[in-house]
This record gives structure tokens, sequence and C-alpha cells, in this order.
């Protein structure tokens, strides 16, 4: 059996194809699950970099098939991993979306889906793949400075999620609240920014934070990192950093507990 298995969920391209990469080039003897709900897009992807990579590669790339919204995929990929692995060791949670600025749907269906996927999706597949009895897991949850909540929401709202002891039922009363607020327009006279993508990237951060409270005694080390304004699809190519630029924290933090070769 491999001595290392990573998960990293929406990585057939962007950040998370340069995460595949750079893991597949660093990890020694293991295997890099390249998750993606169109499994044909996966396996391309897979190729891309086995060919990039060529003799350089430490560990194999498997593509496989995984929408973190929908509970039944999350729970498949659970269920395969413990058939032939027993146990993994890193989850890098970079799956994300974000509506254009000139996007024309609704603010309510804006926040439903981004918040679906950013919020709800990362939080479930957290939940079906962490719980294990044994062994170290590291998790690293793919953020955004688009969520820090400094000046961007009222003082009563960062208040309420910055309690020590805050709760996945607290940030769920958040984001449910900003949903319910962007049916009409009290969003800002509630003290939320307008876009969904900063609610739930605001709402993400807070979870990595609950996620590494309350997994710690399951041996469970949960980190945040934000890639930064990268050139991507949802960024519309017209960020300043590289995939690669914007995959080295994620990288670094998969890496820390598992043996890898300098390159």
């Amino acid at each position: 059996m491999s001595s290392s298995i990573v998960v990293v969920t929406r990585s057939n391209r962007g950040i998370g194809f340069a995460v595949v990469k750079g893991l597949a080039e660093r990890v020694s003897d293991g295997i890099v699950y390249l998750t993606v709900r169109k499994l044909e897009e996966g396996e391309k992807a897979a190729e891309e970099i086995r060919k990039t990579l060529m003799g350089k590669m430490k560990s194999k790339v498997r593509p496989i098939q995984l929408d973190i919204a929908d509970e039944a995929s999350g729970k498949r990929l659970a269920e395969h991993l413990q058939k032939i692995h027993g146990d993994f060791d890193v989850l890098v949670n970079n799956a994300g979306f974000a509506f254009n600025v000139d996007a024309t749907e609704g603010a309510h269906l804006q926040a439903e889906v981004t918040i679906g996927i950013n919020y709800y999706g990362t939080k479930q597949i957290s939940s079906i793949l962490t719980p294990t009895p044994e062994g170290l897991i590291q998790s690293c949850e793919c953020c955004s400075m688009c969520g820090i909540m400094t000046k961007q929401f009222s003082k009563p709202l960062i208040d309420a999620l910055n309690n020590p002891q805050v709760s996945t039922a607290d940030v769920d009363k958040l984001v449910e609240g900003y949903k319910e607020l962007a049916k009409g327009d009290g969003r800002k006279a509630a003290g939320y920014p307008e876009p969904a993508y900063r609610i739930s990237k605001a709402a993400q951060i807070v979870l990595t934070m609950i996620q590494a409270r309350e997994l710690k005694p399951k041996r469970v080390k949960v980190n945040g990192c934000c890639p930064g304004y990268v050139a991507t699809n949802m960024s519309n190519f017209k960020g300043v950093l590289t995939i690669e630029e914007g995959a080295r924290h994620s990288i670094w933090l998969g890496t820390e507990t598992l043996p890898t070769e300098s390159l």
C-alpha cells in the first residue's frame, strides 16, 4: 500500500490542478486523488500532469469523481478510500465558486449557489471524510482574503463570529440570514457586504477555525490559507499570480506531515 494518500477537491484546473501537480512532484510514494465533477475532465487533467512531470513524479495521480455539494458523491469517495486504502492522510479543500461581477442572476440565486458550494459543500465533504477513528489527518482549507470580515461586516456580526466558542450553527445562522436578506434589498442595512462570495468565504474561514478546535482531540490538524489574486477562470484570468504561485501555500501545508523529496 502507498504510504501517503492525498485528496484535492475540484482539481482539474486552476489552483487545484497546480496543487495536485506540486504534490505529485514532492510527496514520496503516494497517491494524489484529483477530484472533479466530470470524470472525463479529470482524466485529461491527470494525463496532462503525467506528461508534464514525466520522470519527476514521486506519487501517482488518480482522477476520481466528486461533487462536494452532493452528499451521495462524497460518501462514494469516502467508501472508495476506506475500501482501497483504509484511511487517508491529507484533504485539500480547494473547490470553490464565484459568479462574474456582471452576472445577471438574482442576488438570492447567487447566494444559494455560492454559499451552497463554498460553505455548505466544504463543511459537508469535511464532515464525511475527516471523522476517522485513528491516524493523523491534515486538512487544508483554501480560503480567500475576500472573507476577512474587518470593514466588510458590522461589528455585531463580527463579534458574534469572533466568539472562541462559535459553532457551525452560528455560522449557518449568519449565512441563512444573508440569504433571506438577498431576496430583497436589506443586506447592507443589516451589516452584511453585498457580494455572496465574501459571505461564503467569511463563513469558510470561521468554519476552518471551528474545525481546528473541534477536530484537534481526534488528531486532525486543520489549517487555512489564502492563495491571493490568481489568474484562473474564477478571476477571468485577471489575477496577478500564476496558479503555481497560488498553490504554494496549500502544497506546503499539505506536505507538512508527509514524507517528501527536495526539488
